[in-house]
């Protein structure tokens, strides 16, 4: 194996991927698997060869293990939660989306209306299980409550896989195991950090339906099963598919009619109350899989009326290694259980077909219901391999040891934890800046106001009737909240050429009611007549060190972090002055330039979001400019300059050409990782 992971690196080049990020991720991923896999075996070896009293410890410490393991799991996540969400990597979606939701449950408000989703009754989804987080928010009206409620709340499916390893093992070793498998299961952490979603609460509601079915109270695990309908509409296809276990493969026929139950109850979820709430079809909004068919049964039967597109879909690498990353951590174990891994069919298969990245990735939220299914078929894969191992001599916990050691490795190999090699935790924790300003500028703004924010900044103020996704509500709302910082959120993604000309309609029609570190709130009334110089913090100051860049001098410039990898940010902060008084948008060019002077990305933009003109900026004062650039795919890994040059420009698009002969500064060097 460690042959085969040397290979790996040195031919990631040539695997067929669409970018070198990609082939690199791929190959580093793949070395990851491979390492984890080795561990697991080593491990399993030696104990499968060793006593059996490596593994003696008492009932008591077994269950503080677990109850340590539950409150470890729950006070980390919810920390490294609220490290997210005051950096800005919490969203409107999905994080303001389900407040909003939820603070109207709270103040009694049913249905709850959704203006983030068009000010349809329980948004775009049928979540009703929301209903069981209103009380906690009324009690701490803070977006963070969402966050805690939701590593909770995962940290309890600890309790059930315990109960299922105890159950079918026969011994509460195996429970604690499995317990732990499940707390370091890298998928459901990443489920656990991205936002907040009703979604997680599938998890322990699924695993609790597993481990009343393994303790033979049949009854109880149809009633679990049959709450998955209240957390979301397509859950109602897993208590389907749950009802028929039970009734195959366990033989209940009571099985039958939990599936005909929630067959009926997804049926008219989808195809009567959702539509009468969002006034369309259900699949006119919610279909990812166009590419299969525009119809549900198209899309069922494409397999057969498009096989290519369906095969070469679901062959594609990115979405065989999804398959593989959810496997690995178990030690792949799942596929000795098939007969629960069909459990899981309607949420893979909408995974793995789905034309949004997000789905067929760890990364997201989108494996919370495969999470429980996986672990189950974990345990009962597991056992049926210990079986088979007995009879050819190994003792009794080699199997347990090797789901330990390949848990463990892969915690450290990829997943969202600090000490992870998955870059995920470089971007939202080691390179992570709170933006200390925010509670001051949400305090000028009124509990009972409505609000237009950008994506980043909405969840933190979205304890209220009205919220929007800025720019909708920029002319309607009471205020408009934005990042003018470097984060140039326009809907649900930042748009520089799209934010400018709208920061300049808020100047301009707009009284600028506060800005500090990058953030700016704007009000009702008439426009701030210095609402643009106070917005680039334009001012004079001592320049003890000027450089001359172009046609300005740089006071002061820095790019952070100095190490990162594609899809992550970049920082750039800048302080200018003129060199003499200019006439035109200033404007800068950016540049990575490789170590051979190849310039391997560049951006032209107007400084300050082209709210101060040469004519408008006196000699002898300076004005703060701000970026943030994800670092492309097509970047190859590599040190790199960042290089500055500044000019004035004019014409319609004044910062698209550079006058030639204009002189450059390096600002920064940076690395960037293959991955």
């Amino acid at each position: 194996m460690s042959v085969g992971s040397v290979a790996l690196g040195l031919s990631a080049d040539w695997l067929p991927l669409g970018s070198p990020y990609k082939r690199h991720l791929a190959a580093g991923m793949l070395q990851l698997v491979l390492l984890t896999l080795t561990v697991g075996y080593l491990v399993a070896g030696w104990v499968g060869r060793a006593r059996e009293s490596v593994f003696a410890v008492s009932p008591v410490t077994i269950w503080l293990a677990v109850i340590i393991g539950i409150a470890a799991y729950a006070a980390g996540l919810s920390y490294l939660s609220l490290i997210r969400h005051h950096a800005l990597f919490t969203g409107v979606w999905d994080l303001g989306y389900y407040e909003q939701l939820v603070w109207a449950l709270s103040n009694w408000e049913i249905p709850p209306i959704s203006t983030v989703w068009g000010g349809h009754p329980w948004g775009n989804h049928a979540t009703f299980v929301l209903l069981v987080v209103a009380p906690f928010l009324r009690l701490f009206p803070d977006p963070s409550t969402l966050l805690i409620i939701q590593s909770i709340t995962l940290a309890l499916g600890a309790f059930p896989s315990f109960c299922i390893g105890r159950s079918i093992w026969g011994n509460q070793r195996a429970g604690v195991v499995f317990a732990g498998a499940y707390l370091l299961y890298p998928p459901l952490q990443f489920a656990n950090l991205f936002d907040f979603h009703a979604d997680i609460f599938a998890t322990p509601i699924l695993l609790s339906a597993f481990a009343a079915l393994f303790a033979g109270r049949v009854g109880w695990a149809l009633v679990w099963a049959g709450l998955l309908i209240l957390v979301k509409e397509d859950m109602a296809l897993v208590s389907v598919m749950f009802g028929l276990y039970v009734a195959v493969v366990h033989r209940r026929r009571a099985g039958f009619v939990l599936a005909s139950v929630a067959c009926v109850s997804f049926v008219l979820l989808v195809g009567v109350i959702i539509p009468g709430w969002i006034d369309r079809p259900y699949f006119s909004l919610f279909n990812r899989w166009t590419h299969l068919g525009a119809s549900p049964w198209e899309i069922i039967m494409s397999p057969l009326l498009r096989p290519a597109v369906f095969f070469g879909t679901i062959l594609q690498p990115e979405r065989l290694g999804y398959l593989v990353l959810l496997l690995i951590p178990l030690a792949g174990l799942p596929l000795l259980a098939p007969e629960i891994l069909a459990i899981g069919l309607p949420p893979l298969a909408s995974n793995l077909l789905s034309s949004l990245e997000a789905q067929y990735t760890i990364r997201g939220h989108y494996t919370v219901t495969l999470t429980p299914i996986l672990i189950v078929a974990a345990v009962v894969g597991g056992r049926r391999m210990h079986e088979w191992l007995q009879q050819r001599g190994w003792t009794a916990f080699s199997v347990l040891a090797g789901v330990a050691a390949t848990s463990v490795t892969a915690s450290l190999a990829f997943s969202p934890l600090p000490w992870s090699r998955d870059p995920s935790p470089r971007k939202h924790f080691w390179d992570a800046t709170p933006r200390s300003a925010m509670a001051q500028v949400i305090a000028h703004i009124p509990p009972e106001a409505s609000v237009s924010a950008a994506n980043h900044l909405g969840a933190h103020v979205a304890l209220r009737k009205t919220i929007q996704l800025f720019p909708e509500g920029v002319d309607t709302a009471d205020f408009v909240f934005v990042d003018v910082g470097g984060l140039d959120y326009v809907g649900p993604s930042p748009q520089p050429e799209a934010f400018s000309p709208l920061l300049r309609r808020l100047v301009d029609t707009r009284p600028l009611v506060v800005v500090k570190d990058g953030l700016a709130l704007f009000g009702r009334g008439e426009p701030s007549p210095d609402a643009g110089t106070r917005l680039v913090a334009l001012r004079a100051v001592s320049m003890p060190e000027i450089r001359r860049v172009g046609e300005m001098t740089l006071v002061s410039g820095s790019v952070t972090p100095s190490l990162a990898a594609p899809r992550e940010y970049l920082r750039a902060r800048y302080t200018w002055g003129p060199a003499a008084r200019g006439r035109g948008m200033p404007c800068i060019a950016e540049t990575l330039i490789s170590s051979d002077g190849i310039a391997a990305w560049e951006q032209r933009r107007p400084m300050f979001h082209a709210l101060l003109a040469g004519e408008q900026w006196p000699t002898g004062l300076v004005a703060d400019d701000a970026a943030m650039v994800a670092v492309p795919e097509t970047v190859p890994p590599g040190r790199y300059t960042w290089v500055v040059t500044a000019w004035y420009g004019a014409g319609p698009v004044p910062c698209r050409g550079r006058p030639d002969g204009i002189a450059s500064l390096a600002v920064a060097d940076v690395q960037i990782r293959p991955w």
